[in-house]
């Protein structure tokens, strides 16, 4: 069964719809020619950054530490934080200010390859009711099929303490079959998996994670940037990468004036 994609103009009922099941998809903008060029971009660095690791142990082939690492080869990647639809849902969610506490990839190889999120996990184990900490919205660059490993996901599992059994959660559990280019949004305490990819080719999706400027990001975003020109970055892509919600080290960064200190960030 498809599942349902709101246009963007539709927010508040893919936000309904978010609250009550725990995801929801909405239909973005971006080109497809721009998808197409970052499939082909993240399929590249998820070997490259393998090999350069050489580790024996490797568990998180297909997932990037951090995709704006490499902005300083491939600029564009850093395109996608400000996609407009995806911002407008996520403000909706965690208001105005929020940042970039994840940006990476979730690329599936092919002919019956997975990854270390097939099994049934949930991204925060940590509850406050009623409140959201975070929100992810997973970017599609391919068509998402039941045959290349769509995700699954428990609609409205976001509440359970207790981790379902597997067999709990496949019964209850539906398939994300959108198409390529839509933004799908989950609260990150809500029950999800991904499949196994038996198509012969990569499936592959952008991750970008966004939460309150007063979390601590999942590594340390500017500082993995620290050797890329940043004058050529808009001010709201160093907000939302969390150059200016980054803990004062002295008492300048503390006390200084807005060009010295380091926590800057605004708060409504």
């Amino acid at each position: 069964m498809t599942t349902s994609v709101f246009t963007p103009d539709e927010i508040s009922e893919a936000l309904q719809f978010y609250n009550t099941n725990g995801y929801t998809a909405i239909k973005s903008t971006l080109s497809d020619d721009y998808l197409t060029e970052m499939r082909k971009i993240m399929i590249e660095l998820v070997d490259e950054e393998k090999a350069s690791l050489n580790l024996e142990n490797y568990r998180d082939y297909g997932f990037l530490l951090c995709a704006p690492y490499y902005a300083d080869k491939y600029p564009q990647i850093l395109d996608v934080i400000t996609n407009k639809e995806m911002l407008k849902f996520v403000e909706a969610i965690l208001e105005k200010w929020f940042i970039v506490y994840l940006y990476s990839n979730n690329c599936i190889p092919p002919c019956g390859g997975n990854t270390k999120a097939y099994k049934p996990h949930i991204d925060t184990p940590r509850y406050i009711e009623n409140y959201h900490q975070s929100v992810v919205a997973m970017i599609t660059m391919d068509d998402y099929t039941e045959e290349n490993g769509a995700t699954w996901i428990m609609p409205a599992s976001q509440n359970l303490k207790e981790k379902p059994t597997d067999e709990h959660f496949y019964n209850s559990a539906t398939r994300l079959i959108v198409p390529k280019g839509s933004i799908c949004f989950f609260d990150p305490k809500v029950w999800h998996a991904a499949g196994t990819n038996y198509s012969n080719d990569w499936r592959t999706c952008l991750l970008v994670v966004f939460s309150r400027p007063w979390m601590k990001q999942r590594v340390d975003i500017p500082r993995f940037m620290s050797h890329i020109d940043k004058r050529n970055l808009s001010k709201q892509q160093l907000q939302l990468l969390g150059f200016t919600s980054a803990p004062p080290a002295n008492f300048k960064e503390f006390y200084g004036n807005e060009s010295e200190r380091t926590f800057t960030q605004p708060f409504v």
